[in-house]
């Protein structure tokens, strides 16, 4: 969302309110009203600054019925007045002092922090922010880089799966009814390969998906108002053509990962950007992103597609996660680790416009030259195509960022800034990131691992390894793995190692070895 800024200008205080959608959830309407107090408080220090006398004053303060902890001042107007910093510690607003401009600056979106230099409390697990904490204290202003995944670990879910819901929903392609089979059918080796039975027990394969798909988008295509037709989205939602075509694009997105290698499957979901620019893939992402964290409902939700319409393929069902949670937690380590001197990067398997809308939108601050994500060819017109681009930044350097890849993006192009050293700390949550996290450990220059706990299974996701030694070390000052826990149900990190999955109540820490 874009940022907006509004000046209060008496005694230079900047009032400053951006990023609404992420943060005003979770802040009490009693707090914004108590803000408004501090403005109405700070309005006569002119008058102040001019006064013969200044005492102690007994005015005491409360914020939601507790008394707050303010140190009051009497003028001798006959006018009390506060410290800012003191309601800034009281209602959590984060709090500047620019001496040059002598200009205050109040931002509703942060928390207070005493200390730029150290994290927010928050809902980190204590063990797990203690540590994080004492690797950015030893090494802070030393050089050094830290590497985060996004999806699962930036935030809480996948902003890519959450926009590909988003995109359908909305039917926001820019691809000919002619060029669609092509688009689907892109990298996939064996379009003959059996990918399970439908509902009513047709054999599945990729052929069959695609060539209901291609029909379903040409009725789509030749009615909707938005593309070439007359008819509004209301009436395309309620067609057969529609609901075939929503849960079968989302049948084969979800399983294509199963039935193929990842190299197949992660790339194919940025090939429905065919036919746009990056600037309207990011204007595209970032409505998702807001819509999403706005949503403020987390479940599991399933597309069918109609009886009324089997086609070549039959009866599927998909399902998707609904909602995404930027954390405060996740905004405030970015910022602490630059605050520190420590560079930051992301390197994510999702396309690049939907983690450079993200970064932007929601306030990371990441500069775009350090965000690293899938990335496709552009026609001559600028337009995306069909077909990744290995050769961004030189011939064959740019690797798909998942697994193996992501290391490969830090040796092409991070560490050589670093002199060829490996990231001091790592985040992620799964097999994909697994390789950054454990690359250069042996080598001593990544020292911690920071593992963002989906309670993965040992026989699939190698991750599960540092999960397990986390769970065996918490609380050692060494550790090389620390698991953060998150509730999946209420889109919030947990004061925790442990998590609560998805539609469960109880809390988990890791699988037992198989």
């Amino acid at each position: 969302m874009p940022g907006k800024t509004t000046s209060l200008r008496k005694n230079s205080i900047i009032f400053k309110s951006c990023q609404e959608e992420r943060y005003m959830k979770n802040r009490k309407s009693s707090k914004l009203l108590a803000l408004g107090l501090v403005f109405a408080l700070g309005l006569g220090l002119s008058t102040a600054f001019a006064a013969v006398s200044v005492a102690p004053a007994t005015t005491k303060v409360t914020v939601d019925g507790k008394n707050a902890s303010v140190e009051a001042y009497n003028i001798d107007n006959g006018n009390n007045y506060f410290k800012l910093r003191d309601f800034a510690a009281n209602l959590d607003f984060g709090l500047t002092w620019d001496a040059a401009t002598d200009t205050a600056a109040i931002d509703t979106t942060t928390h207070y922090k005493p200390d730029a230099t150290q994290l927010i409390t928050g809902n980190w697990a204590p063990a797990t922010r203690a540590r994080i904490q004492a690797v950015i204290d030893e090494n802070a202003g030393k050089g050094r880089y830290v590497v985060f995944d996004f999806d699962n670990t930036s935030v809480i879910f996948d902003v890519q799966e959450a926009l590909l819901v988003y995109q359908t929903e909305n039917l926001i392609f820019k691809i000919a009814p002619e060029d669609m089979e092509a688009v689907l059918e892109t990298g996939i080796p064996d379009l003959d390969k059996e990918m399970g039975k439908s509902i009513d027990g047709k054999t599945i394969t990729p052929a069959t998906l695609v060539a209901d798909l291609v029909s379903d988008y040409t009725w789509i295509y030749n009615n909707y108002s938005g593309m070439k037709g007359d008819k509004d989205l209301a009436y395309i939602h309620a067609s057969n053509e529609y609901q075939d075509f929503a849960a079968k694009l989302r049948f084969m997105y979800n399983n294509l990962g199963d039935y193929f290698d990842h190299a197949v499957s992660y790339p194919w979901v940025t090939y429905l950007f065919t036919g746009m620019t990056p600037e309207e893939v990011q204007e595209l992402a970032t409505a998702s992103h807001e819509y999403w964290a706005g949503y403020g409902r987390y479940a599991s939700e399933t597309w069918t597609s109609p009886i009324e319409l089997p086609g070549e393929t039959g009866i599927v069902s998909a399902s998707y996660t609904t909602g995404v949670t930027f954390t405060d937690e996740l905004v405030d380590l970015y910022h602490t680790l630059m605050a520190n001197d420590i560079d930051v990067y992301i390197v994510s398997a999702s396309p690049i416009d939907t983690i450079l809308a993200a970064n932007e939108c929601m306030g990371y601050g990441v500069p775009e030259d350090q965000v690293f994500a899938m990335r496709n060819k552009l026609d001559e017109n600028g337009r995306y195509i069909n077909e990744y681009d290995y050769d961004w930044g030189g011939e064959g350097m740019y690797a798909q960022t998942q697994g193996e890849g992501k290391s490969t993006i830090i040796t092409n192009f991070i560490a050589p800034k670093y002199d060829g050293a490996g990231p001091l700390i790592v985040f992620g949550d799964s097999a994909g990131d697994w390789n950054m996290m454990t690359d250069w450990m042996e080598s001593g220059d990544t020292e911690l691992g920071v593992i963002f706990n989906r309670y993965r299974k040992p026989s699939s996701d190698p991750i599960w390894q540092g999960s397990n030694e986390a769970a065996q070390s918490i609380g050692d000052p060494d550790a090389r793995f620390v698991l953060q826990g998150r509730d999946e149900n209420t889109g919030e990190l947990r004061p925790s190692e442990k998590s609560i999955l998805l539609g469960e109540t109880d809390e988990v820490l890791v699988r037992p070895a198989e």
